[in-house]
């Protein structure tokens, strides 16, 4: 076999033809990405089959169907693409595609399928065309038989071809067999000088059957009434007219089959949608589909269409070593036995068939992705029945059948790990939820609970300091000054934690926040500060303005301006830069100092929880200041970042989206 392959793509070439030799060994491929190549292809014309992507830079699917099948009609054409459209693909079949596939690692894997389809389409259409051919020579070839009659069912006069087509040798042989008598017609069945035309099914002497075609005339000879008629043997139309209607019912049923695959069918409805549609098709009693597993070496029947209750019951299960010889269906070989009979039973299926009738039997491999996944199973009273032409059909419902019930499982598998992750989903939300009640819970703790001996201890070492302060010597007042200390420390550390706690679990709501007004309240807020630092702030007026959280960006940059006036080397006034610059649909504000500065390599560290480079007595403070500034710039959508080197001062920034108005 050869494939000529059209598609300025080499990727796509590649994929198509890993595909079609995996399929087809021994297939011989011609590439055409180029008009040139496509030139000498076509000129050439050693292809048996055509893919085409329907967009190429010199030329279009359609195009290049019209050229081929200009050149060569009887050569099938598939179209392979993700750039066409409904209107294509119908234009498309209109000039004579085959088939219209799209392109997509989806669709990819019914490309060989659907080139096996259509060669097998092609070749059957070539054989009805030939024999439509050969039948209409034959016709033309024919001795017409003529004869004359009376009205009242007499024969007057028959030709020898007459003869010849009933298998007679007299004309007293016709007269005398009353099984000839509807060839005739009588007085009323016919008009004068008008055509009476009938096709009938004839029974001749020796038992065999013939359609014939009957064309009559009432005519006046001699003043008398005469019916003269010719007669043709059609059974060779007749016969080519029915193969076109199971070809035609063949097409259908493998259309029903794709639409299997589409739809959201199990590989049961599949199945038996697809033995409904072939028993007609084939001369069989038993028509089913048995699925095969591997691992429990077992055959299970998974659809059923008899007569009279013959084979199995949907569901019956039975082990593979009673199913027969499997190796041959696993190397794609049908198996047949054309008459049980005469054929030793070794296995428990061909026994129980046989004692129900079943004189022939036929196993069809389904295969999907090169593995035996069952077989078609077809049975017949009648022994030496099935025709090639039978088994062609089987073959073709095998094939479709392995995409059908594959495409099938995939839905199945995914739909199962689809409800595992919404399971996977629902869990996690609820223990998120219980985080988040203990968290809510914790944060009660830590304001009420926590805080209230806090303020006992804070309020008793006022009451010594205040009315024992002769008592205490020095050392005893100076613990508790340390005491009193650590307490308004551990009561920032407590409200911080709440800050934290509360912007994970609260909801922000979002507006429009004017920036230049934020930043002078803050600055306002910290006046006292600012005052006894002596530190000098500068604002790169206008401030852009942002969406956010006015609460959640107030407390961020009151975090950062408190960073930077606190973070400074002694005896050094803080320099504080604050501006802002547009990135896209996002607003970076700026926060530049003169202070310390912090090394690269702590440049993410920093934004964590209790996160200290220096010690507490060099700049005191509770470690999660940068936290509450990541943790609300983040829950506003926006980002949080840092540039700085040590001693040269550090750029803290954030982005949130922009307000248009």
């Amino acid at each position: 076999m050869h494939i000529l392959i059209i598609d300025d793509n080499p990727n796509d070439r590649f994929m198509i033809i890993r595909e079609m030799r995996r399929e087809f060994p021994d297939v011989e491929i011609e590439e055409v990405g180029e008009p040139e190549k496509f030139e000498q292809a076509l000129v050439a014309g050693r292809f048996d089959l055509t893919i085409t992507d329907y967009q190429l830079r010199w030329n279009n699917g359609l195009e290049i169907l019209h050229l081929l099948k200009n050149r060569y009609p009887d050569r099938p054409v598939i179209m392979f693409t993700n750039t066409g459209n409904q209107e294509i693909a119908v234009e498309a079949m209109k000039s004579g595609l085959d088939d219209y596939i799209l392109k997509s690692p989806r669709h990819l894997v019914r490309l060989s399928a659907t080139v096996r389809s259509v060669l097998e389409r092609n070749e059957t259409r070539q054989r009805a065309s030939f024999l439509e051919n050969r039948l209409q020579s034959l016709l033309n070839q024919l001795n017409v038989g003529v004869f004359r009659a009376i009205p009242d069912g007499r024969l007057l006069e028959v030709n020898s071809a007459f003869l010849r087509l009933l298998r007679l040798d007299s004309l007293e042989e016709i007269q005398s067999n009353s099984s000839f008598n509807e060839i005739f017609s009588r007085a009323g069945d016919i008009t004068p000088h008008k055509r009476r035309e009938r096709e009938l099914r004839i029974r001749r002497t020796d038992g065999s059957y013939i359609w014939v075609s009957v064309n009559e005339t009432l005519n006046i000879t001699n003043g008398e009434e005469v019916i003269d008629g010719l007669v043709e043997d059609i059974t060779g139309r007749k016969r080519s007219e029915e193969a076109l209607k199971r070809y035609a019912t063949r097409l259908q049923t493998l259309q029903e089959l794709d639409r299997s695959i589409l739809g959201a069918i199990s590989p049961k409805g599949i199945a038996q949608a697809a033995l409904a549609a072939t028993y007609p098709l084939l001369p069989c009693q038993l028509i089913d589909v048995t699925l095969f597993d591997w691992e429990q070496q077992q055959a299970t029947v998974l659809a059923v269409q008899s007569s009279d209750r013959i084979g199995f019951a949907i569901g019956e299960t039975f082990s593979l070593h009673d199913f027969g010889n499997i190796e041959n269906l696993q190397q794609n070989q049908v198996m047949m036995i054309e008459n049980l009979a005469e054929h030793p039973r070794p296995d428990r299926v061909q026994q129980r068939l046989f004692d129900q009738g079943i004189r022939l039997i036929m196993n069809v491999p389904v295969i999907a992705q090169q593995q035996l996944i069952g077989s078609l199973n077809v049975g017949v009273i009648q022994p030496w029945s099935l025709t090639e032409e039978d088994v062609e059909i089987a073959r073709e419902v095998a094939n479709q059948l392995a995409i059908a019930i594959q495409q099938s499982r995939l839905r199945e598998q995914l739909q199962r790990y689809t409800e595992q992750l919404e399971q996977l989903v629902h869990n996690r939300t609820q223990q998120l939820e219980e985080a988040n009640s203990a968290l809510e819970a914790f944060a009660y703790s830590i304001s009420h609970d926590l805080q209230e001996p806090l303020r006992a201890i804070r309020g008793f070492a006022t009451i010594l300091l205040e009315d024992y302060d002769t008592v205490l010597n020095s050392g005893g007042q100076d613990l508790l000054h340390r005491i009193a200390s650590n307490v308004e420390r551990m009561d920032n550390l407590l409200i911080d934690l709440l800050e934290y706690s509360r912007l994970s679990r609260i909801d922000l709501p979002l507006q429009p926040i004017n920036l230049n007004s934020l930043v002078k309240q803050v600055l306002t807020q910290l006046e006292v500060s600012l005052q006894q630092k002596q530190a000098q702030v500068t604002i790169a007026e206008p401030l852009l303005e942002v969406v956010g959280n006015y609460r959640t960006v107030e407390q961020v940059i009151t975090n950062l301006i408190t960073n930077a006036i606190k973070f400074v080397s002694f005896g050094v006034q803080p320099q504080i830069r604050i501006s802002t610059e547009l990135r896209g649909h996002c607003v970076r504000l700026w926060v530049e100092d003169n202070g310390i500065g912090i090394s690269p390599q702590h440049g993410e560290r920093i934004f964590g929880v209790f996160e200290r480079l220096h010690s507490i007595e060099a700049y005191p403070g509770t470690g999660i200041g940068l936290a509450i500034v990541r943790k609300g710039i983040e829950r506003m959508g926006g980002q949080v970042g840092m540039e700085s080197e040590v001693s040269q001062g550090s750029r803290f920034w954030i982005e949130l989206p922009e307000f248009v108005k």
